[in-house]
């Protein structure tokens, strides 16, 4: 007797606990040891079943790339939410940036570090409308964060010229640059106090957007 085809429901059902089980395969062991056999020995899916939810790796890092920057998104959200004035609420972005990148080594890796393909890279392809989807998520956390950042400028006069996108981009390079050393454990092998440091540099760098 045929077996009974899914529903689309069931079907997304699937693809969530398979993307689940593949961010704590990711989160464990680290993105080299992310692949589709492996993953589907820890679903008890045969390869001819895994493929059937995700085409091939490229599909599930995509998968991954749109659910982690959604975590990201919702978390720097929900910090700035908690924030009234333009500069705290920069604080609260800054800060929630960095216990991301600092939380979820792994994660942040693949978000930020590994040379991926992009959504570029797919207009064309089967995974162009997927990887549309993903840059969409990623561009989302993005304009939040630019929104933030224009809000502490217009209380500023003399960054009235300035152009919030860039100050972004600046701000988050600062920020991103510090989880890199802690994540790789240079920066407590530089300071005693790696928590600290981190503290400062986040201060610094919203300081120097006034530079």
């Amino acid at each position: 007797m045929p077996k009974a085809t899914r529903s689309v429901e069931e079907v997304e059902e699937v693809r969530e606990k398979i993307l689940d089980r593949a961010l704590e395969l990711l989160v464990k062991e680290g993105f080299e040891s992310l692949s589709m056999g492996k993953l589907g020995a820890k679903m008890k899916m045969t390869g001819a079943n895994l493929y059937n939810y995700y085409a091939n790796k490229d599909e599930l890092l995509i998968a991954i790339h749109k659910k982690s920057f959604q975590m990201i998104h919702d978390k720097i959200r929900t910090a700035v939410s908690n924030a009234s004035a333009p500069r705290d609420r920069l604080a609260a972005l800054a800060k929630a940036f960095v216990e991301f990148g600092t939380e979820h080594v792994n994660i942040y890796d693949i978000m930020f570090n590994r040379p991926i393909r992009q959504y570029s890279d797919y207009i064309g392809t089967p995974q162009e409308k997927m990887s549309y989807e993903e840059y969409h998520n990623s561009i989302k956390a993005l304009v939040f964060a630019v929104t933030v950042v224009r809000d502490f400028i217009e209380t500023r006069p003399e960054l009235s010229t300035s152009d919030p996108k860039f100050l972004t981009i600046k701000f988050l390079s600062a920020l991103h640059g510090i989880i890199s050393l802690n994540n790789s454990g240079i920066l407590k092998e530089m300071d005693d106090n790696p928590d600290l440091v981190m503290d400062a540099i986040i201060e610094s760098t919203i300081r120097s957007l006034t530079d």
